[in-house]
């Protein structure tokens, strides 16, 4: 069901306290190198480079993920690009500030990690609410872009915060951790709720474990880096996207957590009948830019059946071999 697995790149507001992280255990050896880049005064974010021959190749997390839920997928390019992955700011090992969590300034965070890198453009690859980012920079900074691969990320995030403003923010769909006794437990609720199963250092970087007794103690992020993650969503035209992009979805919108809501019990009356009046507006936006994207000459904007929203890890060789034949298209000489 899609609002369960949406869940994941939402998950829960966070309950963590809004300091400095502690630091996750050590990386896998020879995975990849890990760095801290600045992104601005007094935020670093946690870069992962997986090295590799060829141009840059920056994989960007969804929400609710850090740089690490790329483990697997991200060597797979190694041999014609290198590769990095970001960290966004509130989350796992990157800094926590408590501000910057709106589209353009985690944009400029991922062009402030280029300029770190010695980096002068990049393709990139991001995942849910990274379209965004992806967008900004297409749209803003176009001379450091080579090429674009949107995982599940064409959503309309930008009209929902749109429509949010001004209220509270509603329950989000999320997979239930609360509870459970061992990081083999979570790894399995969340691999029941997506499709497949994260990497295991992702659940050391994205979730907190008690010390003593192994169990399920919270998410490893900013206490409040989830909601304005969601408020901060620009409202943006993907059709101004130029390309060359790969977009590769499941057939459903974040429509499916809005209508869901329209019928919770648990929320107010006078909100749900906004929600209800609000679903035929964001039917026909979603409809119209599907048809616009897939007309869109710089676009090659795929279906993949019953993917779900982490769609590498429930149709991975595809994807892995979608991108392969893209790069390979797109990338000179």
């Amino acid at each position: 069901m899609r609002t369960i697995r949406l869940g994941a790149a939402l998950l829960l507001l966070a309950a963590c306290d809004s300091t400095t992280p502690d630091p996750a255990p050590d990386d896998p050896p020879g995975l990849h190198r890990v760095t801290r880049m600045q992104a601005t005064r007094g935020v670093q974010l946690e870069v992962l480079d997986f090295g590799g021959e060829g141009p840059a190749l920056v994989f960007l997390a969804g929400m609710g993920s850090t740089a690490h839920v790329y483990d697997e997928l991200a060597p797979e390019f190694r041999a014609t690009h290198h590769v990095y992955a970001l960290t966004r700011r509130g989350f796992g090992a990157s800094d926590w500030p408590d501000s910057g969590y709106d589209t353009a300034t985690l944009g400029g965070d991922v062009v402030k990690v280029l300029d770190g890198l010695g980096l002068s453009k990049a393709s990139f690859v991001g995942h849910s609410l990274a379209g965004d980012e992806l967008t900004w920079l297409a749209l803003h900074h176009p001379s450091r872009v080579d090429a674009l691969v949107y995982l599940d990320a064409t959503d309309s995030r930008g009209r929902i915060a749109a429509f949010l403003e001004g209220s509270p923010l509603p329950p989000l769909p999320f997979s239930v951790l609360d509870g459970l006794p061992s990081r083999e437990a979570v790894a399995e609720r969340l691999a029941r709720d997506l499709g497949g199963r994260l990497p295991s250092h992702e659940l050391e970087q994205s979730y907190v474990f008690d010390a003593t007794t192994g169990a399920y103690a919270g998410e490893r992020r900013h206490a409040r880096a989830t909601e304005q993650c969601v408020r901060g969503a620009a409202v943006q035209d993907l059709t101004r996207v130029p390309g060359p992009v790969l977009s590769l979805h499941d057939g459903q919108g974040f429509t499916g957590w809005v209508e869901v809501l329209a019928t919770s019990e648990a929320l107010p009356t006078d909100f749900r009948q906004r929600l209800r009046d609000f679903l035929p507006t964001l039917r026909q936006h979603e409809a119209e830019q599907e048809a616009a994207l897939q007309r869109h000459p710089g676009w090659r904007h795929l279906y993949l059946e019953r993917a779900g929203h982490y769609i590498w890890l429930t149709n991975r060789a595809d994807v892995v071999t979608r991108m392969r034949e893209f790069f390979a298209n797109t990338t000179a000489p």
